[in-house]
């Protein structure tokens, strides 16, 4: 398998507008297909039935399904990451900060696309498993990277303990809060409420609080 992430998209025949068209049809029509029936299962007859052309055209800017496959999960990997790119971290309430992010990341986790994602993310790791690492990176790692920075903040202001570091408040937190919806849906349970997520988010930030030594009562300090 390929250890490159790149998209692997051969431009040495100039497209149209057309053409640029058709291109993309390609990829969203594979994305679906990918995510619907994994790697494996999808053929390269499954793909021309359902946008027409031929082998030819794939092998020659993809190289063939493989480099399709990477196209197609890197382009879903940088939609998974936009609106968690997009995610500042300014309200001067502990609790309302980690309430707003929270709510954000479940947000993210329970879209069917998302969950289709890490569905695929775990069926076809073992043959590649850059990708694999490259879909955890664009979610969870890179949540984990914006709320570390804003607890780095907070400790510098010396509004929360710098008993733990950073990094470990972060993934606790987000573990907390993500890790057992997530769970439950990737393997078809029933999606989990407002109230369910509610409490969730409540119990994850009380542990936070508690493990930071901020003051429940006072939290906008």
């Amino acid at each position: 398998m390929s250890d490159s992430l790149s998209r692997n998209i051969s431009l040495d025949k100039p497209l149209r507008h057309k053409g640029v068209e058709r291109l993309k049809e390609l990829i969203n029509s594979a994305t679906e297909l990918f995510l619907e029936h994994g790697y494996k299962a999808t053929s390269m007859d499954m793909l021309i039935s359902r946008v027409g052309g031929s082998k030819r055209n794939i092998y020659e800017r993809f190289g063939g399904k493989e480099g399709l496959f990477i196209t197609v999960v890197s382009e879903e990997c940088e939609r998974l990451a936009a609106p968690l790119k997009a995610l500042t971290l300014s309200n001067p309430c502990v609790r309302q900060t980690l309430q707003g992010f929270a709510e954000e990341i479940l947000n993210i986790i329970k879209q069917p696309r998302t969950l289709e994602l890490h569905r695929l993310m775990i069926a076809e790791g073992k043959d590649f498993p850059d990708l694999s690492q490259a879909i955890w990176s664009a979610g969870q790692d890179q949540a984990k990277l914006i709320l570390e920075h804003w607890i780095r903040e907070q400790q510098g202001l010396q509004k929360i303990s710098a008993s733990f570091t950073a990094s470990l408040l972060a993934e606790n937190f987000i573990n907390l809060v993500v890790n057992k919806t997530q769970i439950q849906m990737l393997i078809g349970g029933v999606q989990t409420s407002q109230e369910q997520d509610l409490d969730t988010i409540d119990h994850a930030i009380s542990f936070f609080l508690a493990a930071t030594g901020v003051d429940i009562e006072n939290v906008k300090d």
